[in-house]
């Protein structure tokens, strides 16, 4: 029988390491998204403040991936570390992306205002989005 020792008091860091989420580009994925993102900002140690914030991120790169992705599955990273979440999300671009950059400026602010850092580009065909968010 294998039993597992508590973790110390305080001691919020990941055990298992990334989790990785794969689903179709549909915005009633978001639910489970958002879901893992707040049961991970509880392991990070953030409150429920931070993770109102974290669920509004992770909804805002789902957004972008929908509306700048050509439809395909999209790849939501999340790591956790002490009191901090980063989320990373990948999936095609779509064909139009590069002729209309200003389709995420909305997306950006809403980021820019829930987020410490965020980070968004097209690299090879890939629209990649990411942030990080620390507990406050």
């Amino acid at each position: 029988m294998h039993t597992e020792e508590p973790r110390p008091a305080g001691d919020t860091r990941a055990v298992l390491g990334p989790v990785v989420l794969t689903f179709p580009a549909d915005s009633r994925m978001a639910r489970v998204a958002r879901l893992a993102a707040t049961a991970l900002g509880s392991v990070a140690g953030f409150s429920v403040d931070d993770n109102d914030d974290l669920r509004i991120a992770v909804d805002e790169l789902i957004v972008m991936s929908i509306e700048g992705g050509a439809g395909g599955d999209v790849t939501m990273r999340f790591s956790v570390s002490d009191q901090q979440v980063r989320v990373e999300t990948e999936t095609r671009a779509g064909a139009d992306l590069a002729a209309s950059p200003e389709r995420f400026v909305l997306s950006e602010q809403i980021l820019g205002v829930v987020t410490d850092t965020y980070e968004v580009m097209t690299i090879d065909g890939v629209l990649a989005a990411s942030f990080t968010k620390s507990a406050s």
